[in-house]
């Protein structure tokens, strides 16, 4: 479905090596360097980002199941290749207390999670995708 895009994200420096991310509706985040205090790294977001979009798309179908109470932990790990720059894996683990369904039900509660995030996640379908282009310019 084309023509939906996102609202833009402004990303301010507010010291060396750290940057404010404000989207429009006003919500901000701080983004410093691994191991240069408590902020996210850049890493850590685009983690985060597939964590949260993989909890987000999951999040009808968990509940419907486990109830809308119900606590969802989802855990991002990933690999990096230091010399190329790269993650090179990434893997997104929910941790989900199912010990209230059967072994059926959770056989088809685990099929449902994977099936919601391979189709409304677009932020695993963007990491995945090959040759998705990242324009960089610079203004004066």
């Amino acid at each position: 479905m084309a023509g939906m895009n996102p609202e833009p994200v402004q990303v301010q420096r507010v010291a060396p090596a750290k940057f404010v991310a404000t989207n429009g509706r006003g919500a901000s985040i701080t983004v410093g360097r691994s191991g240069d205090g408590p902020d996210f790294s850049p890493v850590e977001l685009l983690m985060a980002a597939l964590g949260t979009c993989a909890g987000l798309s999951a999040d009808h179908v968990i509940s419907r199941r486990l109830g809308e109470d119900a606590p969802v932990n989802v855990v991002v790990e990933a690999d990096k290749d230091v010399d190329a720059d790269k993650l090179t894996a990434v893997r997104t683990r929910f941790d989900l207390d199912m010990s209230v369904l059967s072994e059926e039900d959770q056989a088809l509660l685990v099929k449902l999670v994977n099936k919601a995030v391979e189709r409304t996640c677009t932020v695993s379908h963007t990491v995945e995708a090959p040759g998705v282009p990242v324009a960089v310019s610079v203004t004066h």
